[in-house]
């Protein structure tokens, strides 16, 4: 199955936090088992939600070791925060991923907005237009390292002096690189920038994204077709609706979240019905699929979706 010339692809967000690290690769194994085509890791500090006395795995090296978990899934973070490192650190460390994983790594930057894991370790937050601007510079500096020889950058908030970048990823020109984000900013970034948007949200919501990022990339002469569209949702399916619906009550609760709130954005039913959720995203021209999946790792509502869902779409 296509959509906008593109296959379609299903992907596993695994929520790297409040488990243990043998539980996380058994999870990280089991995903490309199944036959889903990504796996990804997240990039917190913290626990996102609940307590912070639990662990959360830093993100590069557990990227690092999901590089040798698997062998056949793409790998990849959902997404990177672009104010947690310097964008030549992480510029470095993602080609020698791209290279331990064998042209695997999925690049994607964001401009962060755990707000709280920055005030906890003593970094600076700063007002959102600072952010889409570090966002902005950090991506070319990027793909300038993995691109040329030599880099020199003199940015607002970023500046290299011939800085090399060895050895560079496999995959070229580079790794396919995501942007993360709905907001004007990150609509603006992925215009300039991405091979692929991702997004969250029920699909009115999304089409209005990218209808805005179509608008975008005609004022600045971009092929809106050259950019991959994304959703990263949250789904409860089950053998039936009334169990989908306890499994989402209880994801919720996981998370602290209001479900009721929150619904529009979920698929949550029967085989068929997560179905005909999936293809209402399906006919906006998003090809590009990231389920989230938080701790415990329950495998059994990932297989029905691989095993029942999926095939029938088309």
């Amino acid at each position: 199955m296509q959509v906008r010339g593109r296959p379609v692809h299903f992907g596993v967000q695994l929520q790297a936090q409040a488990t243990s690290w043998a539980e996380y690769a058994t999870a990280v194994r089991a995903v490309e088992d199944l036959g889903y085509g990504s796996v990804w890791t997240f990039d917190h500090l913290l626990p996102f939600n609940g307590a912070e006395d639990r662990p959360a795995f830093e993100t590069l090296t557990t990227l690092s070791a999901m590089a040798l978990l698997t062998s056949r899934a793409r790998i990849g973070v959902l997404v990177n925060g672009a104010l947690y490192r310097h964008p030549a650190t992480l510029a470095k460390a993602s080609a020698q991923v791209d290279i331990m994983s064998m042209g695997r790594l999925e690049f994607s930057l964001g401009a962060a907005w755990a707000e709280r894991e920055f005030r906890a370790y003593g970094m600076a937050f700063p007002p959102l237009a600072e952010r889409y601007a570090r966002l902005d510079e950090a991506l070319q500096v990027v793909t300038a390292l993995w691109s040329q020889p030599l880099t020199t950058f003199k940015g607002r908030y970023y500046q290299l002096e011939e800085a090399p970048c060895e050895p560079k990823p496999v995959q070229e020109p580079h790794p396919p690189i995501t942007v993360g984000g709905s907001g004007a900013g990150s609509l603006r970034i992925a215009a300039r920038h991405a091979d692929r948007l991702n997004v969250q949200g029920p699909p009115a919501k999304c089409a209005e994204y990218f209808a805005k990022l179509q608008e975008i990339c005609g004022q600045i002469g971009r092929d809106f077709n050259e950019i991959e569209l994304s959703l990263h949702p949250s789904v409860a399916v089950a053998p039936t609706h009334a169990e989908a619906e306890t499994m989402a009550r209880a994801m919720a609760a996981r998370s602290s979240t209001d479900l009721d709130a929150v619904r529009d954005g979920w698929l949550i039913g029967g085989p068929g019905e997560v179905a005909d959720g999936l293809r209402a995203y399906l006919d906006l021209g998003i090809s590009h699929f990231v389920i989230g999946c938080g701790p415990p790792f329950n495998l059994s509502p990932l297989r029905l979706l691989r095993e029942e869902v999926i095939p029938g779409l088309g």
